[in-house]
């Protein structure tokens, strides 16, 4: 992992493979290494559930970097105003567990670009 976009991008792959652990391994790795979210830059795919991934993800870390304890002060890039919502919803839980998350309320960075997550997800950190 050489640069902040190499890491959303296996970020994104990981939760495409519902590998939770190599997931919360790269949000760890991201702050171990005080990379600016900022400075993360527009997604190039033409697939838009990959693009959606990394703009929420962008944003739900600036969130929680920004929220104490850490308060540290963040932004997201721009151009995650201008990633639309998915058509075909997709759940960041694998397809076995998902049963046990009905009901429960969801993120809202992730649930306005059709994305299930729980609302504390990746609050881990």
């Amino acid at each position: 992992m050489e640069n902040l976009d190499t890491t959303f991008d296996l970020m994104v792959e990981r939760v495409l493979e519902y590998d939770e652990i190599a997931f919360l391994e790269l949000v760890q790795f991201i702050w171990r290494r005080g990379w600016k979210l900022e400075g993360a830059t527009a997604p190039s795919s033409t697939d838009l559930l990959k693009n959606a991934l990394k703009a929420c993800f962008v944003e739900r870390m600036v969130q929680i970097w920004s929220a104490p304890p850490k308060n540290s002060p963040e932004k997201a890039p721009e151009w995650c105003k201008d990633i639309p919502m998915v058509e075909d919803g997709f759940s960041v839980i694998k397809p076995e567990e998902q049963p046990f998350w009905q009901g429960e309320p969801a993120n809202e960075i992730f649930k306005k670009r059709n994305i299930f997550a729980p609302k504390e997800f990746m609050f881990f950190l």
